[in-house]
């Protein structure tokens, strides 16, 4: 009797470990569609992605929504982690990267009634060039922008609105973002602009980062790669 009493106390406490709640991360993130969209239910594309490696390693993933200023502001305060984010020469220092998530393109964009010179980096020097606060273009582009007139937006929809307003010629961003701000925000002007792919832009690589100050951020970016890793190798993400 008394080893029938051992073995269900065993079992129970196993059956209690087996049902412990996985623990939790918190993303702080701000609205991207289509690659994060909190009216989504799986977030995303992206948010889906992200979402899917941490519960490869039983983490579950609450999104908090915010502007991404109040989303660095929070990782720079050691708060959790945030994802689609650049490399850039303006990142924190104490920031730690995950490997590539994905990668994202970036189009010139830009009005159908203008005549506009695009083929070789040195002939935007005659145009106001639209870009987004933090972004990187790539290594050509960044080091050629100091010879261009650039005007900085805090958003990409602060840029298209600058673009459609005709306060800048051309806007560098990512295709598919541009299309859903159309849809959501200028659907009548869907027509009016052009998107055209140059060689000169290359596809950037976007990361999940956390700041050092964050006690658990070495080890979950580590525990992120190697899901990360593991998925892509099973051809599941």
């Amino acid at each position: 009797m008394q080893k029938a009493v051992i073995s269900m106390l065993i079992l129970f406490a196993v059956c209690g470990l087996n049902a412990e709640e996985p623990k939790s991360v918190i993303l702080s993130v701000d609205n991207y569609p289509p690659y994060i969209d909190g009216r989504r239910y799986d977030k995303g594309t992206l948010g889906k992605i992200v979402e899917t490696v941490f519960s490869h390693h039983h983490r579950k993933v609450k999104f908090e929504f915010m502007s991404w200023p109040e989303t660095q502001l929070k990782i720079e305060q050691g708060q959790g982690f945030t994802f689609m984010w650049y490399k850039s020469e303006g990142s924190a220092l104490d920031w730690i990267y995950s490997q590539p998530i994905d990668y994202l393109e970036t189009d010139l964009v830009f009005k159908r009634d203008k005549l506009i010179q695009f083929q070789r980096l040195d002939q935007l020097r005659k145009y106001k060039i639209g870009l987004t606060h933090g972004y990187s273009y790539g290594k050509q582009f960044d080091e050629y922008k100091q010879y261009l007139s650039i005007v900085e937006s805090q958003s990409d929809y602060e840029g298209l609105k600058r673009l459609l307003a005709s306060e800048i010629d051309i806007l560098l961003v990512e295709p598919l973002v541009a299309k859903s701000l159309l849809n959501d925000w200028f659907s009548g002007e869907m027509d009016n602009v052009k998107f055209q792919h140059v060689d000169y832009l290359s596809r950037q690589p976007i990361y999940l980062v956390c700041s050092q100050k964050y006690a658990g951020c070495a080890h979950g970016i580590s525990l992120f790669n190697q899901s990360l890793r593991q998925l892509k190798a099973d051809n599941k993400l």
